[in-house]
């Protein structure tokens, strides 16, 4: 019997598994690493419980019809046709909550990032997608009256009213794709004006408009929609929408959380982010060996913190140098440099683990400033 249910268990089984994975290394950084929780993670968390919960549905879907042909379900009974229905009718709820929170989070996060602008622009698209996604859950819970009728099948159509359930998902799925594109393309003025090297601005551009893979995947999704609402074998053709709606939600999950991950890779992987750089320079003026290193700390992005990243200056004392003798860190033990060595070292302040954000925009000077660290060596012994 020909079917398409394990394929769509087996992706809801896995994006549902790597959604686990990217809540737990969020919180987990956010908690224990920047040791400071915002709304956007709340908010997120509540994403992530919507899409187990459609992943849950989906499964129990499949169980009963969904990716066999309609003549295949309908042979089950009449319960068993109820159960399927009941099923979708809960995955549409889920869906659209769940699309809702992340988009919310997302606005969130921006409206904490210090731009005016990017905040007054955040807090309209909060109202925005506020009212779109509240609108769009209340529909598919209240498309028929009573609302059972949704997916009781028993219920006579002259004793329920609904609302044309074939526009309904047309136009969500196509507002939701205009507000997709709206909340992901934001932060792009903002990027545009940053006085940093191209490099570092195309790759923060990468890390605030990752959730437009979660739009594309929506436009694929739209593409199936139309079949779906027409198509005498339902139970067969809603299988592409609906693993494509599951790849949606955990693809936009994923990628409102990637920035939260820079904190672990920049303490346990550092050089997987170019975070730090090490280069040997010529000998002069009889130098054996020089280094030069440039850091950007732990942080993705800008954001206003009171555990923001300090730096703190050595110097060095000359006259030691010729006199062979140690200099430390009053009441640190640390020495600043040996016999016939001359150290400068920019080291990292209080609170230095307490910040992700490293990136950080100055409401007063109207950019975002790049922390750097250097480290120079000179050694003059033969």
């Amino acid at each position: 019997m020909e079917s398409q249910g394990p394929t769509v268990t087996s992706l809801a089984i896995i994006f549902a598994a790597i959604t686990v994975v990217a809540i737990s290394l969020r919180l987990w950084a956010r908690i224990f690493l920047v040791k400071k929780v915002g709304a956007d993670d709340g908010l997120i968390v509540v994403a992530a419980l919507l899409s187990w919960a459609f992943s849950i549905v989906t499964v129990v879907a499949v169980e009963h019809g969904l990716g066999d042909h309609m003549e295949d379900v309908l042979a089950r009974g009449t319960q068993n046709m109820i159960t399927y229905a009941q099923a979708v009718w809960l995955s549409s709820i889920f869906y659209n909550a769940c699309l809702g929170f992340i988009k919310i989070s997302v606005l969130a996060l921006y409206a904490r990032l210090g731009d005016r602008t990017l905040t007054r622009l955040a807090y309209i698209m909060l109202g925005v997608v506020g009212c779109q996604a509240g609108g769009n859950v209340l529909a598919a819970i209240f498309q028929c009256n009573p609302i059972r009728a949704a997916y009781d099948i028993t219920i006579p159509a002259g004793e329920k009213k609904c609302i044309n359930v074939n526009a309904f998902y047309l136009a969500n799925a196509a507002v939701n794709i205009f507000t997709d594109l709206l909340t992901y393309t934001l932060p792009i003025k903002l990027v545009v004006r940053l006085q940093v090297p191209r490099r570092q601005k195309i790759g923060l551009a990468v890390i605030l408009c990752l959730g437009l893979f979660a739009c594309i995947s929506s436009i694929v999704r739209i593409t199936f929609v139309p079949r779906m609402l027409v198509d005498t074998d339902a139970t067969f053709v809603i299988s592409p929408a609906m693993y494509w709606s599951v790849i949606e939600i955990n693809v936009g999950i994923l990628a409102a959380s990637i920035p939260s991950f820079k904190p672990i890779a920049s303490r346990y992987m550092p050089k997987l982010l170019g975070s730090s750089y090490y280069g040997r320079g010529g000998s002069t003026t009889g130098a054996k060996k020089s280094g030069t290193g440039y850091g950007y700390g732990s942080g993705a992005f800008g954001g206003r913190s009171k555990g923001s990243r300090g730096l703190e200056l050595h110097s060095v004392d000359r006259s030691n140098i010729a006199g062979g003798g140690s200099s430390s860190r009053k009441g640190k033990g640390e020495p600043a440099f040996n016999l016939g060595t001359m150290d400068t070292k920019i080291e990292r302040g209080l609170g230095a683990e307490n910040s992700s954000e490293e990136v950080l925009y100055d409401p007063n000077k109207g950019q975002i400033n790049v922390r750097t660290q250097i480290e120079t060596r000179f050694d003059d012994r033969p």
